[in-house]
């Protein structure tokens, strides 16, 4: 290898080393900068980064010596064999290396000689076996750690986020505030990781809960050129709804489209009738605000009741979504977009008054359901995984654990609940121990009033300020794509360099700032100051990524409706979500 040669591999393992050096102070700007300074870990990264640099230099060289060799054994006239080899004596090189050659062994030995020295003498942190790690209850570099974790996310025969997902879900069915199922759900959970997950602890914290009981409810349109005069419409009462009287309330149904044209509309044509909200779904949260507010709304004007498009992206006959409504002297009910569709057709024939068949739409709602305010005593879960360096210092991992009375809310929120739990059971299961505790909270009552999330801010106010991190995933759990963070610029920029640099090949490595909100569960604790994320998904029918069109629509088709079911989630996109979720847990934990 020529000197010229030999410097360009040097040349290229120093800027190699230089680069990895940058990253790491980009990803550490506190640690380097001394901020909370610990030795130790700071060492540790040092002397990993080292490490890399150190073997690609010397991989380099060895694989450009041998392509060398190569070309020159292959161009080579064969000598003719004449008898035994000449050999070289001892102590007589046959060729003096170059200096060059000489300082390239020199420079790869120091550097093998400084990496030793800062796993031995100033790290604490060798690089051992896994096996030897557990056995000398030594916690591996974070880098190792993390890498370990991205690549569990490619361990198909891992489902176990999914299976325990499917069982509680089969066996105790939805888990609606304040319902027996909840309860049995939640003493599940506990039951499972106190018993199976290695140095996890699980327990409770009670919750007073408000209790909304559907009861019977039924919607029939009448139809007198129908064979029975009348078509029974899917319907599904809206959360926290008064109820009908129980004779039901019988009325022609007038379609608005936005709360303007109720208002233009006003008393003289709305009182007396009942309102139907009918709108084209152009997302969310352009669309809830008809089932939140549309009682509230319609009443203004003497509306006898409220009937609610449901807000998803589906036209199906079937597809009929629940959620919570705000409560009004008046009852409110979601319908399919189909019967949506068919109520303001029948309203415009009648009015084009074209034929004697074509009739005013007539309905007749029955709603039979009930609140009682603070009715029992329910529970948060919690499930810790203590922290080795600073235990009273937290980041938290979170999905709520209620669901509507619907489905089974395997999906929302479940798989969010369940995704946290896998992520810190995946950490649990590597045998390090993250430096601050890992705490995972199955929050209670997301779906009204958020009562889970402000019992257990009233419960550890005094520890709010030692939560470092808070995140939450809400929105569906299928491809991880990333985080939708609420933080300061250094905090972000620190995770942009993590995600970038360690979850590329899994994916959830992308940081947006403005897509979405955290989430409803976190929010008391991010107003207080904690940084906070949203764990987001990509679209798994188009693999549309936050922020771009039609995003959310998968998640829509099966929220707050029956089809929330285990078969909307699927297994392996579940595992490679929590793995990612937990290298993030784990990161953020070390820093």
């Amino acid at each position: 290898m020529s000197d010229s040669a030999t410097n360009e591999l040097l040349y290229q393992a120093a800027k190699r080393g230089a680069e990895e050096a940058k990253l790491m102070v980009q990803m550490e700007p506190a640690l380097a900068a001394g901020e909370n300074n610990d030795a130790s870990s700071y060492n540790q990264r040092v002397a990993y980064l080292v490490n890399e640099a150190a073997i690609t230099a010397a991989d380099k060289i060895i694989q450009a010596e041998k392509v060398k060799q190569r070309s020159a054994s292959s161009s080579k006239q064969p000598e003719k064999h004449t008898g035994y080899l000449r050999y070289t004596p001892l102590g007589k090189p046959a060729e003096t290396p170059s200096l060059s050659k000489r300082l390239v062994v020199f420079f790869i030995g120091l550097l093998v000689l400084i990496v030793t020295a800062f796993m031995f003498g100033f790290t604490g942190c060798p690089m051992l076996s896994k096996e030897a790690a557990l056995a000398s209850n030594t916690r591996p570099c974070t880098m190792q750690v993390v890498r370990e974790l991205v690549q569990g996310g490619f361990n198909t025969s891992n489902t176990v986020a999914w299976d325990r997902l499917a069982e509680m879900t089969d066996l105790y069915g939805h888990r609606m505030t304040a319902s027996a199922g909840y309860d049995r759900s939640a003493a599940w959970v506990v039951q499972i990781a106190n018993e199976q997950d290695k140095g996890m602890t699980a327990y409770t914290e009670p919750v007073w809960v408000n209790e909304w009981k559907r009861g019977s409810e039924s919607l029939h349109l009448l139809i007198p050129t129908r064979p029975d005069g009348l078509v029974e419409l899917q319907m599904l009462g809206l959360g926290d709804s008064v109820s009908t009287p129980s004779e039901g309330i019988e009325a022609n149904v007038i379609p608005v489209h936005s709360f303007e044209e109720l208002s233009q509309m006003g008393n003289s044509t709305i009182s007396g009738n009942i309102v139907l909200f009918n709108f084209p779904y152009t997302g969310y949260g352009n669309t809830a605000k008809f089932r939140m507010k549309g009682a509230v709304e319609a009443e203004k004007y003497g509306a006898r009741a409220v009937l609610v498009r449901t807000l998803t992206p589906d036209t199906s006959f079937y597809s009929v979504h629940t959620g919570k409504t705000t409560r009004a002297s008046i009852p409110a009910a979601a319908i399919s977009p189909a019967d949506a569709n068919l109520i303001e057709r029948m309203y415009e024939r009648a009015k084009a008054h074209k034929s004697p068949a074509h009739v005013h739409p007539r309905v007749k709602l029955a709603m039979s359901s009930q609140l009682h305010e603070n009715a029992t005593q329910s529970a948060n879960i919690i499930i810790d995984l203590p922290g080795a360096e600073k235990p009273e210092e937290i980041v938290l991992l979170s999905g709520h654990f209620d669901s509507w009375d619907v489905g089974v809310g395997a999906m929302d929120d479940g798989a969010g609940a369940f995704l946290a739990w896998e992520a810190a059971r995946m950490i649990a299961s590597t045998g390090a121990v993250p430096r601050r505790t890992i705490r995972v909270v199955m929050w209670n009552n997301e779906e009204t009033m958020q009562r889970g999330a402000k019992a257990y801010f009233a419960q550890h106010k005094h520890e709010i300020k030692h939560h470092r991190f808070a995140i939450e995933s809400d929105i569906g759990v299928f491809e991880p794509w990333g985080l939708a963070v609420a933080a300061d610029k250094q905090i972000v920029q620190q995770l942009e360099a993590y995600g970038a640099h360690f979850l590329k090949v899994l994916g959830g490595g992308n940081i947006t700032t403005g897509v979405e909100d955290p989430g409803e569960d976190i929010a008391i604790l991010c107003d207080s100051g904690v940084p906070c994320a949203g764990f987001l998904s990509l679209n798994p029918e188009t693999n549309a990524a936050p922020g771009e069109p039609q995003w959310e629509n998968h998640y829509f088709r099966y929220h707050h409706a029956n089809s929330d079911r285990i078969e909307a989630i699927d297994k392996h996109q579940l595992r490679r979500s929590a793995a990612s979720l937990a290298a993030w847990a784990y990161l953020i934990a070390d820093l």
